[in-house]
């Protein structure tokens, strides 16, 4: 592995190309920017792969998008190609035809010529450019139990496929078509091991930690937010997890036109960029570089070097890698997670118990029914008083005026001195010996 690499990131839109050769064109005009910015790494967006399926495509409604996605495209078309492009727009709708459900029929007949035509356009890309191509996502086979997921495969200078990531937590637009991976490993590439990470996947810190103790040297991050506020989630997550574990990052977004989501099809957003710890950036942000706008194409380059990055695990205040004990803390981590998996679930509401219904008002209950909320101990009406016995004293009024002698006096009773009646409650007899205690 070199002591500095230069990795670019593609930003591309969604197109329905015609032909397989025109879409290999398109991918190459990106890789040839990329190559003369001497880059050594390029990273295509994820769901980009996709576009390899339209060209498979002949029914009279997906011939009928392609026809209109001409009409739509970057480069000048001729006033003519506008108008056919403009009436097959409206005979498509006309038709409902849809992208997405053309690409998933095909993906049920026939998976395995979308995924032979999409190593053949990036790896032989990767072997004609001489450059590592992290190839961008696409709903394929995965290679390895052939299992449709949202996957994207790694191909090296010699156009051979050394690795690929499935998206293991998926969002709901990927459902209909896709099972979840199973795990997250480290693919090895001559410019370093690369931790590769599909869209929101990013977002559980867990992830950037199990690639750091696979000894990842750097994060690669493809999505395709279809809103803002899910762009600066992913890409708040990307700065989080390479500083959380001081690694590289190159982010690459999918933007531009939805042609493949389900219901309302907002525009996909993203600003792809490269990333490095906040100590080896220039204004200590992390970032190296990132695209000027959230809806165009472009490709952007910076240089990563891995000399700084060794010495910054070792001098850094914050020592993650160098001092960390990779083994033990995996062992630690595994254990707790077992344990929490082994905890009580939080009941959801929906699973609590139904109360029965409280009784018409009208209906007639009998005194037995009723909810015992208290009780007494004497019965009602109080006994009266008993008669006190004779104590040969003279009354009160007579003994008003003679005078006190305290040397026989009785001692009074104390105040806060508790005296029992007959018509206490045993709840009043525990609450006054509790406020004793006090």
């Amino acid at each position: 592995m070199a002591d500095r690499v230069i990795v670019a990131c593609i930003q591309q839109q969604m197109r329905l190309p015609q032909t397989l050769d025109g879409y290999r064109e398109e991918m190459r005009r990106f890789v040839r920017v990329a190559v003369a910015k001497q880059a050594r790494l390029v990273v295509f967006p994820e769901l980009a792969g996709v576009m390899v399926a339209p060209p498979l495509l002949r029914d009279i409604g997906s011939r009928l998008l392609k026809r209109a996605d001409r009409a739509r495209a970057r480069r000048r078309v001729s006033l003519w190609d506008r108008l056919v492009g403009s009436v097959a727009g409206s005979v498509a709708e006309l038709l409902r035809a849809d992208f997405r459900r053309g690409f998933a029929g095909l993906l049920d007949v026939d998976p395995q010529s979308i995924w032979q035509a999409y190593v053949d356009v990036f790896g032989g890309l990767a072997q004609e450019q001489g450059v590592t191509i992290v190839a961008p996502s696409a709903y394929l086979p995965d290679p390895t139990d052939g299992v449709v997921r949202n996957v994207a495969a790694v191909f090296d200078a010699y156009g051979q496929r050394v690795g690929q990531q499935a998206k293991v937590v998926l969002h709901p637009a990927d459902a209909d078509l896709a099972q979840a991976g199973s795990t997250w490993d480290v693919i090895p590439t001559e410019i370093g091991r690369i931790g590769l990470i599909l869209g929101s996947d990013i977002l559980y810190p867990e992830v950037g930690r199990l690639l750091a103790y696979q000894g990842a040297d750097v994060l690669v991050v493809q999505a395709a937010p279809g809103d803002l506020l899910l762009y600066n989630k992913v890409r708040a997550g990307v700065l989080a997890r390479m500083q959380d574990n001081q690694l590289f990052a190159a982010a690459s977004y999918l933007v531009g036109d939805n042609r493949f989501s389900r219901g309302q099809r907002t525009p996909f957003v993203g600003k792809s960029a490269i990333f490095a710890p906040q100590e080896l950036t220039p204004r200590s942000n992390g970032v190296l570089v990132e695209m000027g706008s959230a809806r165009s194409e472009g490709v952007v380059a910076a240089e990563w070097d891995f000399a700084a990055l060794r010495g910054l695990w070792e001098s850094s205040d914050t020592p993650v890698r160098s001092q960390l004990p990779l083994q033990q803390a995996g062992q630690v981590l595994a254990q707790l997670y077992a344990k929490l998996q082994r905890l009580p679930r939080v009941v959801e509401p929906a699973q609590l118990p139904v109360a029965e219904p409280p009784p018409h008002p009208d209906a007639i209950q009998q005194l037995d029914d009723l909810v015992v909320i208290g009780s007494v101990t004497s019965r009602w009406p109080l006994p009266p008083p008993p008669t006190p016995p004779s104590t040969g004293l003279a009354p009160v009024d007579e003994i008003a005026d003679e005078p006190l002698d305290l040397e026989r006096a009785e001692p009074m009773p104390s105040s806060n001195a508790h005296v029992p009646t007959d018509d206490e409650t045993d709840e009043m007899d525990a609450l006054g010996d509790a406020g004793r205690l006090k």
